[in-house]
């Protein structure tokens, strides 16, 4: 009997990891993502690039704009009772209620090698910071942000001239590819997840505009 997936992302870098459950035979029955959001030009309406694969591939899809005291999506969800569900960068934090309502928990696959760098932004801090690899971290979501067990990590290294898109590209295709690996085991209960080391957790905090600004006083 196909497994229920519930799956929740938004930007690019969730778009392979959709691709790659949908195209392996996986049956996916519910996509959240972000709603469409006015730009500031021309107040045109974007859709999330996830809406945009749903679309495609004829999967069906929700966006609501909070998931907080949201009763039409918390019954709808208690009613799918869905075997998993599979988060990549969705942009809202999952309220503790919801957590129990698929049978083998919220999977969150994150962009960095978990504890370091939890949160917005961990691929633009961790090239900011001068690191020298990286990687995607397979976790299960608990109430506070990014802190749950670790199932799995898989590296890889930034390169001297890796910009934050270049980095993005590679961590979705290593994501796409790794998460076929791990789904299985986890639906069978036959994979373990190990507590992280709290203490030696860092935090990406979003990147502000000001941070965009040069400031020319300094060196190359």
């Amino acid at each position: 009997m196909l497994k229920k997936i519930v799956f929740m992302g938004t930007p690019f870098f969730a778009v392979p990891i959709l691709k790659s459950l949908y195209q392996n035979g996986y049956s996916v029955s519910v996509v959240y993502t972000q709603p469409p959001q006015k730009s500031q030009r021309g107040q045109k309406i974007n859709k999330s690039p996830i809406q945009g694969i749903s679309e495609t591939l004829k999967i069906e899809y929700r966006t609501p704009s909070s998931l907080k005291n949201n009763k039409e999506e918390y019954n709808y969800l208690k009613k799918l009772d869905a075997d998993i569900a599979i988060v990549v960068a969705y942009g809202q934090i999952i309220p503790k209620e919801y957590l129990s309502l698929v049978k083998k928990g919220f999977i969150n696959i994150h962009a960095s090698l978990l504890p370091k760098w939890r949160g917005a932004a961990p691929i633009q801090r961790s090239i900011m910071n001068l690191e020298k690899e990286t990687g995607v971290s397979i976790m299960r979501i608990e109430e506070k942000l990014d802190s749950g067990p670790v199932c799995n990590t898989y590296k890889i290294n930034i390169m001297s001239d890796d910009n934050s898109e270049m980095i993005t590209e590679k961590l979705a295709a290593l994501a796409a590819e790794k998460i076929l690996d791990n789904i299985d085991e986890i639906l069978d209960d036959k994979i373990k997840f190990k507590e992280q080391d709290h203490k030696e957790a860092t935090y990406a905090a979003k990147i502000k505009k000001t941070e965009g600004q040069i400031d020319w006083g300094e060196t190359a």
